[in-house]
C-alpha cells in the first residue's frame, strides 16, 4: 500500500519497497531552495528508518528534474557569501546523504538537470534519463564554478577530459550523449522511461537490504583506493556482513538449494 507524504517541494510516497520522492516546483523548474533541501533530508532519514525500503527513486513533475538552484536563492547567495557558503555546504550535505543511503538511489531524468540538479543526479547511485534530456553543470557559463561536487563526480563518471570539456565550456548534452559518455546509466525514449525505471528498481528491490547496503559501501570507499587497498576494504565489508544478525546470506543458500524464492528479512 502506497504511503502518500507532503512537502512543500516534493511527494514522497512508498509503494511496497520502493520510495519515490518527486520534485514537485514544475513552474520554476524543480529548482532548488533551502526548503527543498529540508525535503530532501527528510526523505532520506523516513527512507533510512522504513527497513521495508529497498530503492528510491527521485524525479521531477511537469518533465524537469531539476534545473539547479532557485535563482532567487543565487541572487541573496551572491550577495552574501557567508548565505552562499552555507547554501552550498548543506547542498553538499545533502548530495553526501544520498550516496550514503542504505538503498540504491536512482534519478529519473526527464527535461532538465543542470548545476546542482546535476549534482544530485550524479549523488545517486544510478541515472537513467529520456534520450532528449538536457543534462550539464553549466556555472561556467554563468561565471560561476562548481561547488557541491560537480567537479569531482563528473570526472569520475566520465574521466578528467571529458570532465573538463563539458565544465570548462557549460555545455549541456542530450540523455542520448550522456550515455554514450558513461554520466547516464542509459537512455531510452521518453515515453519508455517510467517502464524502464521501474524494470531496474525492480532487479534491485528483491534483493536483502544489508547486503544492498553493503554492497553501496564497498563500490563507494573502494573508489580511489588503490587496487590491494579496496580489496581488502572490500574484505572487511563482506566480513562485517557475515557476522552481522541481520544477514541474510544463509537465507539465500538455502532458498537457492531448495530451488525457492528467498525471504529476505
Amino acid at each position: 500500500m502506497a504511503e502518500p507524504r507532503s512537502h512543500a517541494t516534493l511527494n514522497y510516497a512508498t509503494d511496497g519497497p520502493v520510495a519515490s520522492a518527486v520534485f514537485a516546483r514544475p513552474q520554476l523548474r524543480n529548482s532548488i531552495t533551502e526548503e527543498a533541501l529540508d525535503d530532501l533530508g527528510d526523505v532520506v532519514r523516513s527512507v533510512q528508518a522504513n527497513g521495508a525500503v529497498r530503492a528510491l527513486v527521485i524525479s521531477g513533475e511537469g518533465g524537469v528534474f531539476c534545473a539547479g538552484l532557485d535563482d532567487e536563492l543565487l541572487e541573496r547567495g551572491y550577495a552574501d557569501s557567508e548565505l552562499f557558503e552555507h547554501v552550498l555546504t548543506r547542498l553538499a550535505a545533502t548530495c553526501f546523504s544520498l550516496e550514503s543511503l542504505e538503498v540504491p538511489v536512482i534519478a529519473k531524468v526527464r527535461g532538465l538537470a543542470l548545476g546542482a540538479g546535476l549534482e544530485l543526479a550524479m549523488a545517486c547511485d544510478v541515472i537513467l534519463a529520456a534520450q532528449d534530456a538536457q543534462l550539464g553543470d553549466g556555472q561556467l557559463s554563468a561565471g560561476v564554478v562548481p561547488g557541491a561536487g560537480a567537479s569531482i563526480r563528473l570526472a569520475r563518471l566520465v574521466g578528467v577530459q571529458r570532465a573538463r570539456e563539458l565544465i570548462y565550456s557549460g555545455r549541456t548534452i542530450s540523455g542520448e550523449q550522456a550515455a554514450a559518455v558513461g554520466l547516464v546509466l542509459s537512455a531510452v525514449p521518453d515515453g519508455e522511461l517510467d517502464a524502464a525505471t521501474a524494470a531496474l528498481v525492480a532487479a534491485f528491490a528483491d534483493k536483502p537490504r544489508l547486503a544492498l547496503a553493503t554492497a553501496k559501501r564497498q563500490i563507494n570507499r573502494g573508489l580511489g583506493l588503490d587496487t590491494p587497498s579496496g580489496v581488502e576494504q572490500e574484505r572487511r565489508e563482506l566480513i562485517r556482513y557475515l557476522r552481522d544478525a541481520g544477514s541474510d546470506v544463509l537465507e539465500g543458500l538455502r532458498a537457492r538449494r531448495e530451488g525457492r524464492a528467498p525471504t529476505w528479512r
